[in-house]
């Protein structure tokens, strides 16, 4: 049997969350914050037996955040089974859990909600809002219980069902408590720890004090119990042994010594009425199972040999990969006893641990009769995983969406997707927006001109600038949309308009019109079939330059950035001067032929980086690579990131407003109140940028 989905509603970050799962490994990918940690806290609420048993005992913070009040809500999280066989070790759970319609699935819930009492008195005030408000003000933490059951089959994560469940927070009516609806509850049980077999690997930061702690180290775990292994010869030698060695310490003359001074110096102070009697023995364990705690791991080095050293000396990563080795170990031995399912539990694995152990790592332990969960923001682990055994973690707000990238998509589709982010290690599986583009030269300029212009990076945007050639551009965004991944995603490609003027009859066309001409109906056959594909996803939009970035970008009034670059070109003075001449242009054909022809003779990739080095706060943005970033960004930007874009342009050169014009001082005097200070911006700088940026964000 294998866990098929994780549903959590009211619990921490998590408002109403659903998780599907597969056989084998399954991955919950996501930024940091966003969840990870929490989802497989609530994975081991319901199975870790290892967790202490109130522990299921929850506080009011655990209770999501996004409810106006946690008071008289429940927290409910669920699993669902599949392929609850006959096998022996799987009758207890399918007879607690299993549904009773023939199939071979099962639920097990655990709910945290108000006390009978509580829950009662709720319903006795249907009608009587003042007395329902006052009940629901008056609740605390230690109202609540704890209830598991199995067998339920209502899906609480729908509001209709929770509101039967629970109640009407907004018309404060209440079911009758004493109403058994065992579709919608299940039937009362007790835990279900003992049943399945879970082991959890933490996260990996810094665990050398874990292994050296006797509660939390893994060591101890896998040492239990050997005791009952060892011969009872070999028992009574080593018992023998440290009784000998115990009374040899204790006989010492400097023990004596140092034992007899402290009696004296006690006899001297207090008396000899007063005074405890004391001694100092050696108290190692003749106990076989209390000697055996107290080994402890040496490490060596593959390099030298004979040495064996302290934990401490180690490395962190190699200090983990211990730890993981230990806990790996944990888990193997517990396949031997025949449990009706075996979970293997790691959260991030890649924290101090090199790129390709992570990767191994993954791949070692994708194959199995076990069911894994494996958490993680690494591009290295997610690039080797499925996207069907993904789920993907978004972050809006404080409350946690969960995407599920495979939905609905083919094995090819999905093959095609994973063999692209296996190769390129791409980010976009965790931004909060992506921009894809087709060419080098936005993958460069882009980024240049959001922090030189704007005064952030993408990455504090939460974008990812994504680059591929316009043919993946479908296989990658069909990704984002209301099924899979609800985060949008820009592409941005070029529209390839001619730069010269056409002839009515392309027979009259020169070999450079009949390009520009065979460029044009391509991007126009591109165009009209991007525009198709992303018509009815709300979550794809395509943006165009009208002709090419590099023209475009010289549309904008950017000369003279390109023109700083010809140094950087051109040796001699008079090609300098010629060039220079051309880009002055304000002939689409004259300036749009000349910046093409330094980007093929430079190569794209090399022209863009010698101009990303000549951007500045005084050059123009594209349009439509501003209406894209808006897009990936959904539109919406926090206040401090909008405040310190304005803050920024202010104190840098701005080519819109005279210097004695810039609301500089406004904002110095207004500190703590963002919101006036962008719209003193949006007011004093209505041609700027970032004013043409802030109202794509709704401002």
């Amino acid at each position: 049997m294998y866990i098929s989905s994780l549903k959590i509603r009211n619990f921490r970050n998590f408002d109403r969350s659903k998780f599907v799962f597969k056989k084998g490994v399954n991955t919950i990918l996501g930024e940091n914050g966003s969840g990870k940690t929490n989802a497989l806290y609530a994975l081991r609420l319901l199975l870790d037996d290892s967790l202490p048993r109130n522990i299921t005992k929850l506080r009011d913070s655990d209770f999501c955040r996004n409810l106006k009040t946690w008071k008289g809500h429940w927290i409910i999280i669920s699993v669902e089974f599949d392929e609850l066989s006959a096998h022996e070790g799987c009758q207890t759970l399918k007879h607690n859990t299993g549904h009773m319609d023939g199939s071979e699935k099962g639920t097990l819930t655990f709910y945290y909600r108000p006390c009978l009492r509580v829950r009662q008195s709720l319903f006795d005030a249907n009608g009587d809002r003042a007395k329902s408000k006052e009940l629901i003000d008056n609740i605390n933490i230690d109202d609540y219980e704890v209830l598991f059951t199995g067998r339920s089959s209502t899906d609480f994560l729908l509001e209709d069902n929770y509101k039967n469940l629970v109640g009407d927070f907004d018309t404060l009516i209440f079911p009758q408590p004493n109403d058994k609806d065992l579709k919608s509850y299940g039937v009362k049980i007790s835990p279900l720890h003992e049943e399945v077999s879970f082991t959890f690997v933490k996260a990996l930061r810094d665990v050398v004090s874990d292994l050296k702690n006797y509660r939390h180290s893994p060591l101890i775990e896998l040492l239990k119990g050997v005791a009952s292994d060892i011969s009872d010869v070999d028992a009574e030698k080593i018992t023998n042994l440290v009784a000998e060695l115990n009374s040899n310490i204790s006989e010492l003359d400097e023990i004596k010594q140092v034992s007899k001074g402290i009696q004296d110096t006690l006899h001297n102070t207090v008396g000899y009425t007063f005074s405890p009697t004391i001694d100092i023995e050696s108290s190692l364990p003749s106990e076989l199972n209390k000697l055996l705690q107290k080994l402890s791991l040496t490490v060596g080095d593959n390099f030298v040999d004979g040495y064996s050293g302290d934990l401490s000396e180690l490395s962190l990563g190699g200090a983990n990969l211990i730890y993981l080795a230990l806990k790996l170990l944990e888990y193997e031995r517990k396949q031997d006893i025949d449990k009706a399912a075996q979970f293997l539990v790691i959260e991030e694995p890649e924290a101090h641990i090199h790129t390709h152990i992570q990767k191994t790592l993954f791949e070692n332990h994708s194959v199995g009769k076990t069911q894994v969960f494996l958490s993680t923001h690494s591009t290295h682990i997610s690039s080797a995983a499925e996207i069907s055994d993904m789920n993907i973690l978004g972050l809006s707000e404080n409350v946690v969406d969960v995407y599920q990238p495979s939905f609905g998509l083919g094995k090819d589709e999905c093959s095609r997707i994973e063999r692209y982010l296996n190769a390129t290690r791409s980010t976009l599986l965790f931004a909060k927006g992506v921009i894809l583009v087709e060419g080098d030269a936005e993958l460069i300029l882009i980024p240049s001109l959001v922090k030189k212009v704007l005064g952030v990076s993408l990455d504090e945007l939460g974008v990812s600038l994504i680059s591929m050639d316009s043919a993946f551009f479908e296989h990658i965004s069909k990704l984002f949309c209301e099924e899979r991944i609800r985060k949008n995603c820009a592409i941005i490609t070029d529209s390839d308009t001619s730069i010269v003027a056409l002839h009515i009859n392309p027979l009259e066309d020169t070999p450079l019109q009949k390009s520009c001409r065979n460029s044009q109906i391509s991007g126009i056959q591109r165009k009209t079939k991007l525009d198709e594909y992303v018509q009815e996803n709300q979550y794809i939009q395509a943006f165009y330059a009208k002709h090419t970035f590099e023209v475009d970008f010289l549309l904008e009034d950017n000369s003279i950035e390109v023109i700083e670059t010809l140094s950087s070109i051109y040796s001699k003075e008079s090609s300098i001067k010629k060039s220079k001449k051309l880009l002055k242009s304000s002939d689409t054909d004259i300036f749009g032929i000349e910046i093409l022809r330094l980007a093929n003779k430079e190569g794209k990739g090399w022209f863009s980086l010698l101009l990303s080095e000549k951007i500045s706060s005084e050059t123009y943005m594209p349009k439509y690579i501003m209406d894209a970033l808006a897009f990936s960004c959904k539109n919406k930007l926090a206040e401090p990131i909008l405040h310190k874009m304005c803050v920024y342009r202010l104190e840098n050169e701005m080519t819109l407003t005279k210097e004695e014009d810039k609301p500089i001082q406004y904002f110095e005097d207004n500190l703590s109140n963002k919101t006036d200070c962008i719209n003193e911006f949006l007011r004093a700088c209505p041609d700027d940028d970032l004013t043409y940026l802030i109202h794509l964000l709704g401002r």
